[in-house]
C-alpha cells in the first residue's frame, strides 16, 4: 500500500502539467533569489507596478485553463529549438547577473520562464502567453517614462491653448496665473500604460484570434491610457487655476485619474466583445488524461535543471564571503556621496599643510545585484553641491564643485580586476567582458581635496604626486 501511495505521487509529480508548471516557475525563482530581491525593491515595492502582485497568480490561471483544455502536456523527447534557447537563456542570465546589468537580467531571467516551458511542454503558442505575461512584473519598463513625460507636457500645452488661460511651459513645468504645475515622472501616464497593455494583451489572448483586431484593440487600449492622462492633468490645472489651488486635488490626484480610466475601459471592454472571436469555454481534451511514461519526463526534467542550476543567481552569493565594514570616522569634512549597497568601505584621511584630502574606497562584492558602482541611486556628488567642470586626467574623473560658498575639488575612478577606468560608460562595457569570466568584484574610489578659496587646475590625488 505504501509503495502504490509513492508511486501515484510521483506519478502526479511528473504526469500533471499544472503541478509541472508550478514546481518549474517554483525552482527558477529558488535559485535566483539574489532577482528575486531587485524585482521586489524596485517593482512590487513601487507604486507604478501595484498589480504585480495580481500577475503570477493570472499566469497560473491561465496555465490551469491549458491544462484543462489539454493544450498543456509534457513533451514526449528532447526538442533541440526549445534546448539551445533555453541555454542561451541562461547563459546570458549568468552573464548579465555576473555584470550586474539590470535590463538584462531581468530580460533573461522572463527568457528562462519562457524557453523552459518550450522546452518540457509540447509547443503552441498558447502555452508562451502565461509565462510572457510576467513581462509586466519586470519594471524596466521605467526606460518609457522620460519620453511619456516629454510627452505629456507636449499635449497638455496643447489641451490648454483652448482654454483662453494664460500659460507659460518651461521644460517639465505649467505656469498658470494661479500657480505652477510640475509635470513629474509619477504623472507620465507609465502606470496607465502598463495596466493598459496587461489587461489588454489578456482579453486579447482570452477572447480574439484575429490579428486585426487585436491590433485595433491594443492601440485603442494604449491611446486610451495615454489620452486619459492627459486629460487628468489637463483637468487638475483648470481646477487649480479655478480654486486658485485649494481644491483637494492638489495633493491628492492619483485617485483622481482613475475615476477617468475606469469608466475608459469599461467602454474598451464593451467594444471588445463586440470584436472577439474565440471561444474561450473549457472543454475537457479526450487526450489531457493521456500522458506519456515517467522516465523520459524525468529525463527531460534532468536535462532542464542543469543549464537552470550552472545559471543560478542564488548558488553564487553563497561563494561570495562575508566582508566587515571598515569605515575610517576621522574625517576632514562631513562631505560624502550618496551609495547604497556596498559590501564594504574605508576612508583614508590626509592632512598637511597644502592640502586636504579625504579618499574613500567603496568595494562590491556582487552578491547584491543592486550593489555596484553605478546603481543609479548612488549620487558621486555630495548633497547640496554641483559640478562647475569636468575633465579626466591621470585615469581620474575630475569634477570642480561648489556649494556656492566653497570650493572643492572631486576625484572618482571605478575599478575591476586591476584595472582603472574613470567614465562609466567604459566602465559598464569592461563589466560586461569580465562577468564571462565570473569576475564581479568591483570597487569605486571617491577622493575629495577641500580648497580655501579657489581649486588649482594642478590640483592631483596624492598617488600622482
Amino acid at each position: 500500500m505504501i509503495k502504490n501511495n509513492k508511486n501515484s505521487v510521483k506519478s502526479a509529480l511528473f504526469s500533471k502539467p499544472l503541478i509541472g508548471i508550478f514546481l518549474l516557475f517554483s525552482t527558477i525563482c529558488a535559485l535566483n533569489i539574489p532577482v528575486l530581491v531587485t524585482l521586489w525593491r524596485h517593482s512590487f515595492d513601487d507604486g507604478t507596478y501595484s498589480h504585480a502582485f495580481l500577475i503570477p497568480f493570472i499566469s497560473l490561471y491561465l496555465y490551469y485553463e491549458l491544462a484543462q483544455s489539454g493544450k498543456l502536456q509534457f513533451r514526449e523527447k528532447l526538442s533541440a529549438i526549445p534546448t539551445v534557447l533555453l541555454i542561451l537563456s541562461c547563459y546570458l542570465l549568468f552573464i548579465t547577473s555576473n555584470a550586474q546589468i539590470s535590463i538584462g537580467y531581468w530580460g533573461s531571467l522572463l527568457a528562462v520562464f519562457i524557453t523552459s516551458v518550450t522546452m518540457l511542454y509540447r509547443f503552441n503558442w498558447y502555452i508562451v502567453f502565461p509565462a510572457a505575461f510576467l513581462v509586466f512584473i519586470f519594471p524596466f519598463w521605467g526606460v518609457l517614462a522620460q519620453p511619456l513625460q516629454s510627452l505629456s507636457v507636449i499635449a497638455v500645452s496643447y489641451m490648454m491653448s483652448f482654454t483662453g488661460i494664460p500659460v507659460f511651459v518651461e521644460d517639465t513645468y505649467v505656469s498658470v496665473p494661479a500657480g505652477v504645475f510640475e509635470i513629474a515622472g509619477g504623472c507620465s501616464g507609465l502606470r496607465y500604460l502598463i495596466v493598459s497593455l496587461a489587461i489588454s494583451s489578456l482579453f486579447i489572448f482570452l477572447n480574439i484570434s484575429k490579428a486585426k483586431n487585436a491590433f485595433l484593440f491594443i492601440l485603442v487600449a494604449i491611446l486610451g491610457a495615454l489620452l486619459t492622462n492627459w486629460i487628468r492633468i489637463t483637468a487638475l490645472v483648470l481646477i487649480g487655476q479655478y480654486t486658485n489651488m485649494e481644491s483637494s486635488l492638489m495633493t491628492d490626484h492619483n485617485t483622481f485619474g482613475w475615476y477617468l480610466y475606469i469608466p475608459f475601459m469599461v467602454l474598451l471592454f464593451i467594444w471588445g466583445n463586440k470584436i472577439a472571436d474565440r471561444d474561450m469555454t473549457i472543454v475537457k481534451s479526450t487526450q489531457s488524461s493521456v500522458f506519456i511514461t515517467i522516465r523520459p519526463k524525468a529525463i527531460l526534467w534532468l536535462l532542464c535543471l542543469i543549464p537552470l542550476s550552472l545559471s543560478s543567481t542564488s548558488f553564487k552569493s553563497f561563494f561570495i564571503p562575508d566582508q566587515e565594514m571598515n569605515l575610517d570616522t576621522e574625517r576632514v569634512s562631513n562631505l560624502s556621496p550618496e551609495i547604497h549597497h556596498y559590501s564594504s568601505s574605508k576612508v583614508i584621511t590626509i592632512v598637511n599643510l597644502t592640502e586636504n584630502l579625504e579618499h574613500r574606497i567603496y568595494t562590491f562584492d556582487g552578491s547584491d545585484l543592486d550593489g555596484k558602482p553605478t546603481f543609479f541611486k548612488n549620487n558621486l556628488i555630495p548633497k547640496g553641491w554641483h559640478s562647475t567642470k569636468t575633465s579626466i586626467i591621470n585615469n581620474w574623473l575630475k569634477q570642480n564643485i561648489t556649494n556656492g560658498q566653497q570650493q572643492a575639488t572631486l576625484f572618482t575612478h571605478y575599478e575591476i580586476d586591476g584595472e582603472i577606468i574613470p567614465d562609466r560608460t567604459t566602465f559598464k562595457i569592461k563589466r560586461l567582458i569580465k562577468a564571462a569570466l565570473g569576475i564581479t568584484k568591483t570597487s569605486l574610489h571617491w577622493s575629495i581635496v577641500m580648497c580655501d578659496t579657489s581649486c588649482s587646475e594642478n590640483t592631483l590625488p596624492p598617488e600622482f604626486k
